[in-house]
């Protein structure tokens, strides 16, 4: 896609000597296949460097004269729905969104006093940052977050330690995340249709196993009444509606996550929320304004549904995080030693290493329109590297109880228990230090020891290795990493 991060996006080998070895006859290993052309690394360099020259322009424009930047954040769910856009266009509105350092004329801030604190207030959140890149840079553009940018959600607005720390994660490959969800919660949601209708049917209860792209969910039982028994359901909802957003899985759509991250962290109401106090205010997440201005800035349409649906379109044409082994032909072997050691010692239980998409199309449908939704096919549009299917996502999607160590300080309004959380991705793993859900782990190893709960034999079984073993399993996981890009610094 073009970007202003086309350069950024595209192959690099570090060092201006290795970039000229590349045109050279003699073969250099690469990651993940063939060097680019040295044709193909000008044109790189070439459309990063309009790409620059363009940025810095729109700089000059913004100081010269004030607004003009929330130009490129504005679109409309109507022009989206008349066609007016390709999805590279929206991904470049997207981008924009994703980069824009938010400001009072855009209605930064929860209130007439937008002032920056670390802890947030309640439900209602708290301005602690200006734009999403600014917190999800580490490893790269679109990565994740250092320590010092950790989130502390429902707070008391005045100490850190009443709120529950959130380090910023990756934002590669949500797009297929978002879709493995939805496929997982129609698999769940047909299974428990059926057991209600075979219920009714022979007039007795109906226990089945719920079961997803080789993931366990527990079990159900409808009975003959119409009702059905979920106590016996494990790592998801009541509804089975999959949820791979958010440290706890709180959310399904990207849409979703986006329009609760703008209001949480810079105080930005998208209009789809404004239009929802209309009928049902909100007060404790909106604030007590009119419905049109529900945190009673006196700005109104902070974000526009077309601004929701261009970072939606956004993120799901981010490439793919990629697994790439080292070039060292001893490391190589460590490597493979390391990858089974993993399976062996039960981490890919939960950090199950592939799920398969079975359809490679998404539409991205509007929420106040009957606008037909933007298409995406997965496999093929967006930033490459992608995935034909087989997702190498490294978790089941699942909640489980990580034990009381991990456990949050104060209650979640998700409802999922303090010291419940998603499944983790590690996909991209090498790139994300720090880790955990509150960034308390410097390194991979630190993180592995820190599990509990459900995690507890797994963890035993890996510190019960030897040390060359434990350190296999390192070499291994830092394999898990993301293409690499030339960078064009700024």
């Amino acid at each position: 896609m073009n970007s202003r991060r086309a350069g950024q996006r595209s192959r690099w080998l570090g060092a201006l000597v290795l970039l000229s070895a590349v045109a050279a006859t003699d073969p250099i290993p690469w990651p993940g296949g063939t060097a680019p052309t040295a044709t193909e690394i000008d044109a790189e360099v070439s459309a990063a460097d309009e790409l620059y020259a363009r940025e810095r322009a729109d700089e000059f424009l913004e100081a010269a004269e004030r607004g003009e930047d929330s130009e490129h954040i504005y679109v409309t769910q109507s022009d989206i729905d008349a066609g007016l856009y390709d999805l590279a266009r929206l991904f470049r509105f997207g981008d924009s969104i994703f980069e824009h350092q938010f400001r009072v004329e855009d209605g930064l801030g929860a209130g007439p006093d937008p002032r920056i604190r670390r802890a947030q207030d309640g439900v209602r959140g708290g301005l602690d940052t200006f734009s999403c890149a600014g917190c999800h840079s580490v490893g790269g553009p679109d990565g994740a977050g250092s320590a010092a940018q950790d989130a502390f959600l429902e707070g008391d607005g005045r100490h850190l330690s009443t709120g529950n720390a959130r380090n910023p994660p990756s934002v590669l490959g949500l797009g297929f995340v978002q879709a493995l969800g939805v496929e997982m919660t129609g698999d769940l949601q047909r299974a428990r249709d059926a057991a209600i209708t075979k219920a009714l049917e022979q007039g007795a209860p109906e226990t089945i196993a719920l079961t997803s792209k080789g993931v366990s969910f527990g079990a159900l039982t409808a009975h003959e009444d119409g009702t059905v028994d979920t106590s016996a359901v494990e790592g998801v909802n009541e509804d089975l509606v999959i949820r791979p957003f958010g440290w706890k899985g709180e959310g399904a759509r990207l849409r979703r996550f986006i329009e609760a991250a703008a209001r949480i962290h810079f105080g930005i109401q998208a209009h789809t929320l404004a239009l929802g106090d209309q009928t049902t205010p909100d007060p404790a997440h909106l604030g007590n304004g009119p419905w049109y201005d529900p945190d009673a800035d006196g700005k109104q349409h902070e974000l526009e549904e077309g601004s929701l649906t261009a970072t939606a379109v956004y993120l799901t044409l981010l490439e793919l995080p990629q697994t790439l082994p080292p070039f060292d032909a001893g490391l190589r072997d460590r490597w493979a030693r390391g990858s089974a050691t993993f399976d062996a010692v039960g981490c890919s239980e939960c950090h199950a290493r592939t799920l398969t998409l079975l359809s490679p199309l998404w539409t991205e449908m509007p929420d106040t329109t009957n606008g037909p939704g933007v298409k995406v096919n997965l496999f093929g549009d967006g930033d490459q590297p992608r995935s034909l299917g087989n997702v190498e996502l490294y978790s089941d999607l699942k909640r489980h109880d990580m034990g009381a160590a991990l456990a949050d300080p104060s209650p979640s309004e998700s409802g999922v228990p303090a010291s419940v959380f998603l499944t983790r991705p590690l996909w991209g793993l090498a790139e994300t230090a720090p880790y955990l859900h509150d960034g308390r782990a410097p390194t991979i190893r630190s993180a592995i020891e820190a599990h509990g709960g459900e995690a507890t034999a797994s963890r035993d079984a890996f510190m019960a290795l030897s040390e060359e073993d434990q350190r296999n399993v390192d070499v291994f996981l830092h394999s898990l990493s993301r293409a690499p890009h030339l960078r064009v610094p700024r």
